[in-house]
């Protein structure tokens, strides 16, 4: 499989700064997407909220407008999920790319050997860990991701919990609009 997504790299010695380079400002396009993406499903969501809170509108329009907020927050959710997963590997590229620049300290050390040593899955794993010693907690926000689009996506009634917030959303600002 290779380390850091690259196909043929098995130790930090097949890795070229070029290419780490590289991948990161594809990573970089990828997280402007994603950041575009959620402002769009975030503006749909305000918009359709906004739209069914007006008076006049029957039940059945309420409910679609509902079912329609609750999937632009299901698209924004996942956005925002696969958004912290281009950072978790922009991290670990920043942490790769600050090993192999400091390369010739770690030779003196007698350290890169024993990493350009290490089977391919360990050294994934070491990179993935330096990269969250990096972070902090932005390794948590995955699993807080997670726990939220679990909850969002159980059923009451028939109805997913999105699909409840959406209409008590509609509920409420129909209420202020009276």
């Amino acid at each position: 499989m290779g380390i850091l997504w690259f196909g043929k790299a098995k130790t930090l010695e097949d890795l070229k700064e070029k290419d780490l380079k590289k991948e990161r400002l594809s990573l970089e396009v990828q997280q402007d997407q994603l950041v575009n993406r959620m402002k769009h499903a975030q503006a749909e969501y305000d918009s359709l909220l906004d739209a069914a809170s007006e008076p006049g509108l029957t039940e059945s329009e309420i409910d679609i407008a509902a079912y329609k907020m609750d999937q632009a927050a299901k698209r924004k959710d996942r956005s925002e999920n696969d958004l912290q997963a281009i950072i978790t590997k922009m991290s670990v590229i920043d942490s790769t790319l600050d090993l192999i620049q400091q390369r010739s300290e770690l030779e003196k050390k007698g350290v890169w050997k024993t990493i350009n040593d290490m089977d391919e899955d360990v050294l994934q794993g070491q990179l993935e860990q330096f990269a969250a010693e990096r972070k902090g907690s932005a390794l948590n926000v995955n699993r807080i991701s997670e726990m939220l689009e679990i909850d969002s996506m159980t059923v009451k009634s028939k109805r997913s919990s999105g699909f409840m917030k959406s209409r008590a959303a509609i509920d409420a600002a129909r209420a202020s609009k009276n």
